[in-house]
């Protein structure tokens, strides 16, 4: 049974198209400016920017309230989990296509079912736990260890995924206790203090007027996109806006080629592939075992 397209499932999905739209500016934008400038200097804008946006968005409208959560510690936990996946992931875009990038970080939804197990006692199941192993397979296919092509910045973009599935885990638990807002504010709340303790003593003024743009927007477009989302999951099922999140795959290599002229290979493709398939197997899979269980 296919699930209706109601006014809150076509808000959910309008959400998350913004919010895989940003998503591949925000890396071209974080790969460009890796070319010039330190690291810890594009992770610092990264989340300095992320929290001082968000909080000037919503501050205004829920006052002291936005940063009152129902469960601080792990919302924090949660926040450190965030900043680690993107430290790694934007150490790894100086070395690695856009598009490439992009086709690991689709296994995230793979370590979610795969940790899903261990951690929240849901049963997986065979169907499901062979989609993964095909998934994973796509993505040995991509970073192929072992050949010439082998690159250890897609060791580091599939390390980023699974940090990344776990924040994730942590959002799908806290989702029931705190508002979108707060958590989007600590989402960047660990990366920016820790940064700021290392970005002023690293960095370097903007060359121009373009790069200083760069900078302010950084933080601003990637959490523009983690709020959408965060919407758009609160909105609709996850097995109907998750899947919709694959079309990163193709802004990002669009991205790629336009900016950097970056041509994805046909083993990334045929690993994209696999891993695509393979996420999409489980969101079906997934939305019909609540189906059953809703109509039994």
């Amino acid at each position: 049974m296919s699930q209706p397209i109601t006014r809150g499932t076509g808000a959910g999905i309008a959400y998350m198209l913004l919010g895989i739209v940003l998503l591949p500016v925000m890396n071209a934008i974080a790969k460009s400016l890796t070319v010039d400038y330190p690291l810890t200097q594009v992770v610092w804008a990264r989340f300095l920017g992320h929290l001082v946006w968000m909080s000037l968005l919503f501050g205004p409208f829920l006052g002291a309230a936005l940063l009152r959560a129902h469960r601080p510690r792990e919302m924090t936990g949660r926040s450190f989990v965030f900043f680690a996946s993107n430290c790694v992931f934007i150490a790894a875009l100086p070395h690695i296509q856009l598009a490439t990038a992009s086709a690991i970080m689709f296994t995230t939804p793979l370590v979610v079912v795969a940790l899903s197990a261990p951690l929240l006692k849901e049963r997986v199941g065979p169907w499901r736990g062979a989609a993964v192993v095909v998934g994973f397979c796509g993505a040995l296919v991509i970073i192929r260890p072992g050949t010439d092509v082998f690159q250890p910045a897609a060791v580091l973009t599939l390390l980023s995924a699974v940090c990344f599935a776990g924040y994730q885990l942590w959002t799908r638990r806290l989702a029931r206790y705190e508002r979108p807002e707060t958590l989007i504010v600590y989402t960047a709340l660990a990366g920016a203090i820790v940064m700021s303790l290392v970005g002023p003593f690293t960095s370097r003024p903007p060359d121009d007027i373009v790069d200083g743009l760069k900078f302010a927007g950084v933080g601003l477009i990637g959490g523009a996109a983690q709020y959408f989302i965060i919407c758009a999951l609160q909105r609709a099922p996850a097995s109907v806006v998750s899947p919709i999140g694959y079309a990163e795959l193709i802004a990002a290599a669009a991205f790629g080629y336009a900016i950097f002229g970056d041509i994805p290979d046909g083993y990334t493709w045929l690993g994209a592939a696999l891993i695509v398939g393979s996420g999409l197997v489980v969101a079906f899979l997934g939305s019909a075992r609540r189906e059953s269980k809703t109509s039994t």
